[in-house]
C-alpha cells in the first residue's frame, strides 16, 4: 500500500540526471495540512530535497501521491493575511502592463477559494478556476466564482477550450511548486493560452526565503523549490519563453514570473537574467549552500528547546500560534509537540480539529483570553507583526510572545 502513496525518485524530473545530492533532510512529517476532526493513526514520510547537480533543480525526491494530499486539503487563501490586498494589486498591475482588454478569459489554476478570480472579476474580466480540492472548489462556486472541480492536465485544458476559448492569462498562484509532473502541466498551458496570451506564475522563491532562515515553506504538497533559472529552463522544455521576473514579499519572499508562447512580440526584459546571475552568486547551485543552511536551522533548533524546556521545568504554559501547512514542519523538525499545550488559529476551518500526528487540540485565538497568562509561540511566525497587534492586550496581562524565526528571541 505505501509504495502507493509514496515514490521515490531517484532521477531528476526536469532533466532525467541521476547526479542527485542530498541537499537538506528535515523530521520525517505526515502530510502537512491535514487537521482531523477525530484523532487517528496518520504516517509519516520523508521530508528532504534533493539537488540536481546538472540543471541545478531543488525538489522532493520522496513523493506522496496528490490524490492523497488533497483528499482532505483546508488552506483557504482568502484567509491568509494580505494576500487578498496583493491579489488586487496583482491583477491590476498583469491588466495594466500587458493590455488585457475587459472580457478576456483569465484562468486561474489551484484557484483555491477564489480570491484571485474575484480580484480579476472586479476589473470585468470573464474569469474560470481549476481546483483539485473539493471542498476550495465548492467554496468558490458557491461565491460566483465558476471553478472546476478537477486537477489541471491536458485533458482539462482541452475542455476549457472547446467550452471557453483560449485564455489571455493563465495564472497559478502559490501552487505551480505543487505540481508534480511540471513539465506536462506547463505544456498544457501552452496549448491552453491565445496567440499572445501570458502565463503568469507567482511562487515561493528560495534563494529569498533562504535569507531568513525560512524553512518551513518545506512540505510534502511543495515538490518543486524554484529559482528563475529552474523556471527558465521548465518554460524552455515548454514551447514557452521567459520575459519578466520580480521579486515580490507573500510568503517570506516569492517570485513573480511572465512568459509567453516562443516567438512572439514582446522582449525579454532585463530583470530575467539579472536575477539568474544573482542566484548563481548566492550559490543556488552549490550543494554546500543548503548544508550551510541546514547547520543554522540546528543552532536556533537548540537555543528555542533550551527556552521551551526552562520554562515547562517552571509549570509553565506554553501555546503554539499558528495550525497550517508550514506549523506542522516547524513543529516536526524543531521537535517542539512535547512542549504545547494546545494551538490556536484565526482559520475557523482548524477550530476544534486535532494537529497532524501529534493530534494536539486547535482552537480560537479568541481562547487565549481565558488565560491568566503564558508564553505563545508564534509558529506563524512570518504573521508576528498582525498577530501581535491583534493581540497587545495580552502582553499587558504579562503574557510572552516567543518568536523562533528568523532569529529566536521572547517578546
Amino acid at each position: 500500500m505505501m509504495d502507493k502513496i509514496l515514490r521515490h525518485d531517484q532521477h531528476c524530473r526536469l532533466c532525467g540526471s541521476n547526479h542527485l545530492a542530498t541537499a537538506l533532510k528535515l523530521e520525517d512529517t505526515p502530510l502537512e495540512d491535514q487537521f482531523l476532526k477525530t484523532p487517528a493513526f496518520q504516517p509519516t514520510f520523508p521530508l528532504e530535497l534533493a539537488l540536481c547537480e546538472d540543471c541545478g533543480y531543488l525538489h522532493l525526491p520522496y513523493v506522496v501521491s496528490p490524490e492523497v494530499s488533497y483528499s482532505d486539503y483546508m488552506y483557504v487563501s482568502g484567509v491568509t493575511v494580505g494576500l487578498r490586498q496583493h491579489y488586487d494589486t496583482y491583477a491590476e498591475d498583469i491588466v495594466g502592463a500587458y493590455h488585457i482588454p475587459k472580457g478576456s478569459l483569465i484562468v486561474d489554476l489551484g484557484s483555491n477559494d477564489g480570491s484571485m478570480l474575484a480580484s480579476f472579476k472586479r476589473l470585468d474580466m470573464k474569469v474560470l478556476g481549476v481546483e483539485p480540492a473539493t471542498a476550495t472548489a465548492k467554496l468558490a462556486n458557491d461565491y460566483g466564482l465558476p471553478t472546476i472541480n478537477d486537477f489541471f492536465t491536458d485533458n482539462v485544458a482541452t475542455q476549457i477550450t472547446q467550452e471557453y476559448g483560449l485564455a489571455q492569462v493563465v495564472t497559478a498562484n502559490y501552487m505551480y511548486a505543487n505540481i508534480d509532473d511540471v513539465t506536462s502541466f506547463t505544456k498544457a498551458v501552452a496549448r491552453l493560452l491565445a496567440s499572445d496570451g501570458i502565463f503568469v506564475v507567482e511562487t515561493g522563491y528560495h534563494p529569498e526565503q533562504m535569507k531568513i532562515n525560512m524553512f518551513d515553506y518545506i512540505y510534502h504538497e511543495h515538490f518543486s523549490y524554484f529559482t528563475v533559472d529552474t523556471l527558465k529552463y521548465i518554460f524552455s522544455k515548454c514551447g514557452l519563453e521567459l520575459i519578466q521576473a520580480t521579486k515580490t514579499k507573500p510568503k517570506g519572499g516569492s517570485i513573480q514570473v511572465v512568459a509567453q508562447l516562443e516567438g512572439k512580440q514582446r522582449t525579454a526584459s532585463s530583470s530575467v537574467d539579472e536575477l539568474i546571475a544573482e542566484e548563481f552568486s548566492q550559490g543556488m547551485r552549490s550543494i554546500e549552500t543548503y548544508h550551510q543552511f541546514g547547520e543554522e536551522l540546528q543552532r536556533l533548533k537548540t537555543d528555542l528547546l533550551s527556552i521551551l524546556r526552562h520554562i515547562k521545568s517552571k509549570g509553565g504554559k506554553i501555546i503554539g500560534f499558528g495550525a497550517s501547512h508550514s506549523t506542522t514542519t516547524l513543529m516536526y523538525h524543531f521537535e517542539l509537540a512535547p512542549y504545547l499545550d494546545y494551538l490556536v488559529d484565526d482559520n475557523p476551518l482548524k477550530h476544534e480539529t486535532f494537529s497532524p500526528g501529534h493530534h494536539i487540540p486547535v482552537y480560537s485565538s479568541t481562547k487565549l483570553y481565558e488565560e491568566d497568562s503564558a508564553y505563545v509561540l508564534v509558529l506563524a511566525w512570518q504573521h508576528q507583526k498582525s498577530i501581535l497587534e491583534k493581540h497587545s492586550i495580552l502582553l499587558d496581562k504579562g503574557f510572552k510572545f516567543i518568536i523562533p524565526l528568523p532569529d529566536l528571541k521572547v517578546i
